[in-house]
């Protein structure tokens, strides 16, 4: 009987003083033990997710706590089930940023410096059962919040992690508010939560394991619809008991079946039912008048 997988994802921002190095070393580690995955290398830390069984993954854990490049010692491997085909290949690669938050270098957020108070999943969770006054603001791109979100967030309207610093002025009316930042699992909120704080937002609070390690915790609450994962899973559920809130661009109808804008210069990520030709689907009239005519 074949060994069962796990995905894992793991962060931190930390003085990486050779990227190129612990990129080189990290390769043949993950080579050696056969697993794959994507990992982002810079000085500012490491971003990343692999697939591997159990005994696998153990042992890179293990090995990259420990190595000498950083201060890995703390890193936090959050771990879900796997299928065995979530990432296609193996690849690291070393950034200038972990995460491009859209600001020149002498403007980008430290984390280490400047980020949103963390709080664990048990204290939401209070604050939804006690009705506290607070705002959601989910960090994440749009076409992730329409697979699943927590009930009641703020959707900024993100094409992609870099346009968040544009986006700001509609989220002024939240000023004076108690505002929580999520994402998947946490990275994102990092640098967001920061920005938030520079821009005169005073009461900022990021979800301290993101999205994914509340809903292990307390699976089918607060959160309706899935998980997007950026793997080839697509999506992640935490319990059989949910509701799909995704809606087919082409027809409406519930799903959250992913595919691609039928403008290839663009190639959004879209939700295309299986009863949608995807050849036919664009995301905007704008993508549908480029097309060529036949």
């Amino acid at each position: 009987m074949s060994k069962p997988f796990d995905v894992i994802i793991f962060y931190k921002y930390t003085s990486v003083t050779d990227p190129k190095g612990l990129m080189l070393w990290m390769r043949a580690l993950c080579l050696s033990l056969e697993i794959k995955g994507r990992i982002l290398i810079a000085e500012e830390g490491i971003n990343g997710s692999v697939e591997g069984t159990r005994d696998q993954l153990d042992q890179f854990e293990s090995e990259v706590s420990s190595c000498s490049y950083a201060d890995f010692h703390d890193l936090w491997f959050k771990s879900s089930p796997g299928t065995g085909s979530a990432f296609r290949k193996l690849i690291i690669k070393v950034r200038p940023n972990i995460l491009n938050i859209g600001l020149d270098a002498e403007a980008d957020i430290n984390p280490n410096i400047t980020t949103g108070t963390h709080i664990e999943p048990e204290e939401l969770h209070n604050w939804f059962t006690q009705g506290e006054d607070f705002a959601i603001v989910d960090m994440r791109n749009d076409y992730e919040f329409t697979v699943g979100r927590f009930k009641g967030s703020i959707d900024p309207g993100m094409k992609n992690f870099r346009d968040l610093k544009e986006l700001i002025p509609s989220l002024q009316h939240l000023k004076g508010k108690k505002v929580l930042t999520v994402c998947t699992y946490g990275v994102r909120c990092e640098k967001a939560s920061g920005l938030l704080l520079n821009e005169g937002f005073d009461q900022v609070y990021q979800l301290h394991g993101g999205i994914g390690t509340y809903m292990k915790k307390y699976p089918g609450q607060n959160f309706e619809g899935s998980l997007y994962v950026f793997d080839e899973r697509m999506t992640e559920q935490f319990t059989d008991a949910y509701d799909v809130v995704g809606r087919c661009t082409g027809c409406n109808e519930k799903s959250e079946r992913f595919g691609n804008c039928a403008w290839s210069p663009c190639h959004k990520q879209l939700i295309i039912c299986e009863n949608c030709e995807p050849s036919s689907i664009w995301c905007s009239d704008t993508c549908k008048d480029s097309m060529p005519q036949s």
